[in-house]
């Protein structure tokens, strides 16, 4: 879908929407995204990291 058939057919209740201001929206988030999905690897690293330290030791 082309940016300008978008900013045509939305519009706020505050104007109209540019093209420029639609880019800027994708581009914040995509940026959140990305930050989103940092944290929940470093959360993930921290968890194994953690088990491995702190893991139960196997009896046989």
């Amino acid at each position: 879908m082309n940016l300008t058939t978008l900013a045509i057919a939305f519009q706020s209740v505050m104007g109209s929407v540019q093209t420029e201001d639609i880019n800027h929206s994708l581009e914040l988030m995509g940026k959140g995204m990305l930050g989103i999905f940092i944290v929940m690897v470093l959360i993930y690293a921290l968890i194994v990291l953690l088990d491995k330290v702190t893991g139960a030791k196997k009896q046989k």
